[in-house]
């Protein structure tokens, strides 16, 4: 460890160690301190923006509720409920809900919690002011209607975080042929193979949960998918790129911030 890097939090028997969000704790420890700390990343001080101008924290009594869905370890979750959210993270992977879990009970939040289910079944949990949904929708089998279910279970805000399919082929990712599914153009994605148990499933962390294939659509049908699902005002949002002249991210991974409000 550096002299600069903080010191890892020691993590409780049965958690493993944390493969991305960086959480800084009450007392100064951080849970992956080799990655820069997410609270001070520009892509979530630019989903905090969102949700800060279009659905605030205006009644610290009354907060609006926050579901993070497909929540990995919890980091987002965390500084939503930080800025004052009362926020629920739903997480599928055991191994993933035992290190939110033990966030959860490092931070000390009252208006922090954590749900182990699988997000399709979000709407036994809601409902919901805002819907957060990042890194979750291109490992969906079914796009449009998880689409609805979330527009179903949210009454003001989504903010959303997601690769797209191009119209051109994507190096960066082995997707298949163009081809038309929901009514929407995009490609497939072969997320795992489809004899794999839930065993193996529960290891692969970056991957969908329970569907062997995901579909993204194309980045006007998904535009289309979210306004049809239920939100009139849908934009994309830049911000959170910090420099947008110089920074390539969107075009190289053809992933972007996209907005949902009902209004």
């Amino acid at each position: 460890m550096s002299d600069t890097q903080a010191p890892a939090a020691p993590l409780p028997p049965g958690v493993a160690g944390f493969t991305a969000h960086n959480i800084e704790l009450p007392d100064g420890r951080q849970t992956a301190p080799e990655h820069e700390l997410l609270a001070a990343t520009s892509q979530l001080q630019g989903m905090l923006r969102s949700a800060s101008a279009l659905m605030p924290v205006t009644d610290p009594d009354t907060p609006p509720r926050v579901v993070d869905l497909g929540c990995l370890e919890g980091g987002y979750s965390v500084e939503f409920a930080r800025r004052g959210y009362d926020v629920l993270g739903i997480e599928a992977r055991q191994q993933s809900f035992r290190r939110c879990e033990f966030v959860r009970q490092e931070i000390g939040l009252p208006n922090l919690r954590f749900a182990h289910d699988d997000v399709r079944n979000v709407a036994a949990h809601g409902p919901f002011e805002v819907t957060f949904c990042c890194g979750l929708l291109y490992h969906m089998e079914d796009p449009a209607a998880f689409l609805e279910l979330i527009a179903s279970v949210t009454t003001r805000l989504l903010i959303l975080h997601t690769h797209y399919a191009t119209i051109e082929p994507q190096s960066e990712y082995p997707l298949g042929p163009l081809t038309t599914h929901e009514g929407l153009l995009g490609r497939w994605y072969q997320e795992f193979p489809p004899s794999m148990s839930r065993e193996a499933m529960e290891q692969h962390l970056w991957a969908s949960w329970g569907n062997p294939v995901s579909f993204w659509p194309e980045r006007k049908h998904l535009l289309q998918a979210i306004h049809k699902a239920g939100f009139p005002l849908v934009y994309e949002q830049f911000d959170w790129l910090g420099d947008i002249v110089s920074a390539t991210y969107v075009e190289q991974h053809s992933r972007s911030l996209f907005i949902g409000v009902k209004v």
